[in-house]
Order: structure tokens, then C-alpha cells, then sequence
């Protein structure tokens, strides 16, 4: 059984998330999924999704593309909700102009995680160091983080691993052209790393152009147990352990 750190189960990005609720709810190999918001409206929801499904917790967050029209205070209302386990995703994205305002709402947020001693995910579009700047001029998570779907980079991830901040792998690292980031599977600590989908997002090689799904999480597992010369149940286990360290609201 295993977990995956990071899906998005909401009514804005899936036509039918009952669906994948269900498959998630049915899927002996799964334990849990963290379920992560894009803004107040999908906090919401993942909220109330975990509350009504044993398998699910949730994290809040206003990510940097949706920061239009979002209220922080009530951010802070359903952070404290009951299987919250983070905040997030929130960071950085160059994909759009709106800079100055995005760092606005990560600092912001970082200091919510940091009151309310939770963690936070951080979504980082080739920006892996304007958030590490962030970190160390402005404010730093005091109670873990995780670089969802880590860009390659190792200069960042030396400073991750300084830090005892995680990193966590999607379906990118099974894709044919991948190779920085196989690198950076073989050098992340054993004790460092997540695995995730990010579905409906970034399915892996064998079903590429087909919508992701938590379901999907063992060809990651696979490619990393392949790229670390161990076995599968070795990654399994030591994934569901560092997502338990991390997330210290969730279950064992």
C-alpha cells in the first residue's frame, strides 16, 4: 500500500470526480491521496471531499497561476479543518506575468503553514530558485516542505537536501527524454522523496496522452525502484514513510 502525495480531485480540472473517487476508493494498492487545492473555491472542496472519504486528506492552497480575486482569511478557516494535512500547492510561475502578486500570496501562505505548524508544497515552473530566494531573504517553511513534481536542478536540490526539505517525482521521470531527472532519483536521499501522479496531470510514458490518475501511481514507483537498483516494495515503503513524516496529520 502506498500513498500519493499529490492529486487533484476537483470539479474545475475533472468532469466527473466522483469517478476517480470511487477508482481511488476501490484500489487495494492505494492507502491514501493528498488531494491539493488551487484556490478557495477547490480547497473547499478537497476539504470536503477528505471529510466524506476515509482515503483522502487535503491541502490548501491559493496556487500562483489562480490568485485572482482570492480572499487569504478564508484560506486560514479551512486550513484548520479536519484532515488538512498542508499548504499547497503554492510557489511561483513565470507562465504568467502576475509576479510581484504571486510572491505576495507564497509569502503569505508561508507564514499561514508556519502559525499553524503545517507543511507546505511548493509548485515551482522553472522558478526553483526565486522560491529558494524567498526562503531565505523573506520567510522559510519551519515545518516541511516538499518541491512538488521537482524540475531538475542541482544547485536547489542541495539546498533541499540541506534543509531536510523533500522532493517528490511524477510520471516525467518514466518519459524517454528524462534523464536529469533519473539523475536526481539516484542522488536524492533515501529519507527525501515522495511520489505523486499531479493527476489528471502528467500521466506517464506507457499511457502519455491519456488523463492521469491516482491509480497510475506504480509505473513511478517502478522507475525509481529500476533507477535505485532496490526493490519495489523498498520504494513503496520508504515513500509511504517519508509522505508520513512530512504530513504529520495523517494516519498511519
Amino acid at each position: 500500500m502506498t500513498i500519493d502525495s499529490h492529486t487533484h480531485i476537483n470539479s474545475k480540472v475533472l468532469s466527473n470526480p466522483l469517478l476517480e473517487i470511487s477508482k481511488i476508493n476501490h484500489c487495494p494498492s492505494l492507502s491514501s491521496v493528498i488531494n491539493i487545492g488551487l484556490d478557495i473555491e477547490t480547497s473547499k472542496e478537497v476539504t470536503d471531499i477528505s471529510i466524506q472519504n476515509p482515503k483522502f486528506y487535503s491541502s490548501v492552497g491559493i496556487h500562483p497561476l489562480y490568485t485572482e480575486n482570492q480572499n487569504i482569511d478564508e484560506l486560514i478557516n479551512l486550513a484548520i479543518k479536519t484532515k488538512v494535512v498542508a499548504i499547497g500547492e503554492i510557489g511561483l510561475d513565470y507562465s504568467k506575468p502576475n509576479y510581484d502578486e504571486q510572491k505576495k500570496y507564497l509569502i503569505s501562505q508561508i507564514i499561514i503553514a508556519n502559525e499553524l505548524h503545517l507543511p507546505v508544497i511548493i509548485h515551482a515552473n522553472n522558478t526553483n530558485k526565486e522560491v529558494i530566494d524567498v526562503f531565505k531573504k523573506v520567510v522559510k517553511p519551519l515545518y516541511g516542505c516538499v518541491f512538488h513534481c521537482f524540475q531538475p536542478d542541482l544547485e536547489s536540490l542541495k539546498y533541499l537536501m540541506d534543509n531536510n526539505y523533500y522532493i517528490s517525482f511524477t510520471g516525467r521521470i518514466t518519459y524517454l527524454n528524462a534523464k536529469k531527472s533519473l539523475e536526481i532519483a539516484r542522488l536524492v536521499p533515501s529519507d527525501l522523496f515522495l511520489v505523486e501522479t499531479d493527476s489528471p496531470y502528467l500521466s506517464p510514458e506507457p499511457i502519455r496522452y491519456q488523463d492521469n490518475s491516482s491509480t497510475n501511481l506504480h509505473y513511478i514507483i517502478k522507475k525509481i525502484s529500476e533507477i535505485r537498483n532496490t526493490s519495489y516494495e523498498e520504494i513503496q515503503n520508504q515513500s509511504t514513510q517519508n509522505t508520513l513524516r512530512l504530513f504529520k496529520k495523517m494516519k498511519k
